[in-house]
């Protein structure tokens, strides 16, 4: 038990690091827009590329810049294909560095605790193990959790790594094609092709509404037919 809490020393350094940067820093974060984010990367060149990924990959682990934005970001900076091949890119080194973070130090510290061990919990974990690519694709396609908090809660289950990483990058792909190909019309907000996007990313960000309505739905439909 002292052994895992050791394990945990270092994760809270770095959240605690992470908060006096951003707080004692001087920076405005509020001017961290698309448009000063993508110059920012276009002044690095042929090299633009890898710091986009490595921005990316470091946003899932340090969490200052949202998912979204940094997306846009990809598609305004490359355009639409490249962007998002960048995106998932970015988005799959990040994600499986959050995995492994809470898998590295969390999952130890967690498996201390009774409730892990017994009950719908239990359940949960094995089936997470067991059925851990499609536990992780539904989760990708149908975003029913903050993106941030499916790769570390990830790594405290039993999902391996290989069908995180699978499900990841399968699963992140329409999204990140959609918001790639919306930052690459941001500059020309009038066009048709920003208008089916932003409907697209519209209809992304619905998804778990409409698919928790569904769910309920079905679910009173199944009592109604119970109690007849």
């Amino acid at each position: 038990m002292a052994d895992r809490r050791v394990r945990l020393i270092p994760l809270v350094a770095i959240v605690v690091a992470a908060v006096l940067i951003i707080r004692y820093s001087g920076v405005d974060f509020r001017q961290f827009t698309p448009t000063r984010i993508k110059e920012f990367i276009q002044g690095f060149g042929i090299l633009a590329p890898l710091v986009f990924i490595a921005i990316y990959a470091s946003r899932a682990v340090i969490l200052v810049i949202p998912v979204g934005v940094v997306t846009l970001v990809g598609g305004l900076a490359f355009g639409k294909w490249w962007g998002t091949v960048y995106v998932l890119a970015g988005a799959t080194i990040g994600s499986t560095l959050a995995f492994l973070i809470a898998r590295y130090f969390g999952r130890g510290f967690i498996e201390s605790f009774e409730w892990l061990h017994k009950g719908r919990i239990k359940q949960f974990d094995d089936k997470a193990a067991q059925e851990g690519f499609k536990l992780m694709l539904f989760l990708r396609l149908i975003p029913l959790f903050q993106y941030d908090a499916v790769n570390f809660g990830a790594g405290l289950s039993r999902i391996k790594l290989r069908d995180f990483v699978l499900a990841s990058v399968v699963g992140m792909a329409p999204g990140g094609f959609i918001g790639a190909t919306l930052g690459s019309s941001l500059e020309n907000i009038m066009s048709v092709q920003f208008f089916v996007a932003l409907g697209a990313f519209v209809l992304l960000i619905l998804v778990p509404l409409i698919y928790k309505k569904i769910k309920k739905k079905r679910e009173g439909a199944g009592s109604t037919e119970n109690l007849s």
